[in-house]
């Protein structure tokens, strides 16, 4: 059996004799993660979390690396199941060491310092812990997989808490959550530099006024299969070959394919790039170069054709878009339908950034992969390959 004792103040915020305490405290990640566990939805019926997603996990620890000054500051919020703990009140002892010092900030008779006090056995499963995640587990995760430090963490603690209190909690942290507005956060910071401020936002990932961190990363990222290929200034030493525009709209188009992540980037960061290594790692030969199969409209049709398939697959549980291995792997298996040849060869239409033109592509791309399935020549019924490219084969 393992003890844990932490030093911190216990907390009644009503007055009403229902109220449950807090426990508020300081601890390492990684410590936490020992003994703070998780109750799923889909692994409990009374699940109060929602699915760890590895591309947000990621995200926090991209964070702490991008540079060495930056922090969370913010809690996580964590609950101790009823008949768990033991509080031992500190505070008539540290009144005594410190009789100059007001230990309550005002707030006599709803806090008390003290320590405390819990056991559990090692190697428990996540639900069985003695303290669960109630807000905050991607946040806990990513700082302990940054390998770094073992950086303390801000814990309130809900004490005695039961579930019905645990899923209050977290639906209403989870439905109060406002975005600051840009506006806002300009008057916040009106006597700094706000161009460093806005090159260090990006670095950590987050958005501020017309400069998005999602195409930062994608030109950025080493697992992107566009690092320093996208055209903008921001790109000095890059080859400068996709438009902005292109992957922006590559972006929209996954978000009206998969709603979920319209509001989380991490994760709609990391779809796109597995899709996209699928990609490359299939065409090695026409990948990051001046030729039809990087432009922007057929990187579309592509992106659209690739997408529409991936929405099939995990419409049926045949992926999970979250796992960034299946997705490529999955990606690499609908490619491989698709002979180089389509895009090495002449095409009877002027390559265009239109709606006609990725059209076009796009029903083409649909012949090549039913003409693989049937095993017929991949030209058959295309449009677009030049009569003069296909009789001169013949």
């Amino acid at each position: 059996m393992v003890e844990r004792c932490y030093f911190g103040c216990r907390l009644v915020q009503r007055v009403d004799e229902d109220t449950v305490a807090f426990f508020v405290f300081y601890a390492r990640a990684r410590d936490i993660k020992e003994w703070a566990g998780i109750r799923r939805v889909t692994e409990s019926s009374d699940g109060i979390q929602r699915v760890l997603r590895p591309t947000r996990r990621k995200a926090i620890t991209r964070f702490l690396g991008s540079k060495s000054v930056n922090t969370i500051p913010g809690n996580i919020l964590l609950a101790f199941n009823p008949d768990t703990t033991q509080f031992t009140s500190l505070s008539q002892s540290l009144s005594v060491c410190v009789p100059e010092v007001n230990l309550f900030n005002d707030c006599e008779g709803q806090l008390d310092w003290g320590r405390l006090v819990f056991q559990f056995e090692s190697g428990l499963e996540e639900q069985s812990k003695p303290a669960l995640i109630v807000d905050g587990q991607h946040r806990l995760y990513g700082i302990s997989d940054f390998e770094e430090e073992n950086l303390p963490i801000l814990v309130v603690s809900l004490i005695d808490a039961p579930i019905q209190e645990q899923a209050f909690q977290f639906v209403v942290i989870n439905n109060k959550a406002v975005r600051v507005p840009t506006d806002n956060v300009r008057a916040i910071i009106a006597q700094i530099d706000e161009e460093e401020l806005q090159e260090r936002l990006l670095k950590a990932g987050v958005s501020y006024g017309d400069k998005s961190p999602v195409l930062r990363d994608i030109n950025d990222l080493s697992t992107s299969p566009f690092q320093n290929l996208l055209n903008w200034p921001y790109n000095r030493d890059g080859s400068q070959l996709v438009p902005l525009t292109a992957i922006e709209q590559c972006l929209r188009y996954l978000q009206t394919l998969f709603p979920s992540l319209e509001d989380d980037e991490d994760s709609l960061i990391e779809l796109f790039c597995a899709i996209w290594r699928g990609v490359r790692n299939s065409y090695p030969n026409l990948w990051g170069r001046d030729n039809k199969f990087m432009k922007k409209v057929n990187i579309n049709a592509l992106n659209e054709f690739v997408g529409d398939r991936l929405k099939f697959a995990w419409e049926m549980n045949l992926i999970d878009i979250f796992d960034s291995a299946a997705v490529e792997q999955q990606v690499v298996n609908i490619v491989k339908l698709l002979p180089k040849e389509f895009w090495e060869e002449e095409w009877s239409v002027r390559i265009q950034d239109n709606a006609n033109v990725r059209n076009l592509i796009k029903a083409d791309l649909d012949t090549l992969a039913n003409n693989s399935k049937l095993r017929k020549s991949w030209r058959e019924d295309l449009k677009l390959p030049s009569a003069a490219s296909v009789s001169g084969d013949d």
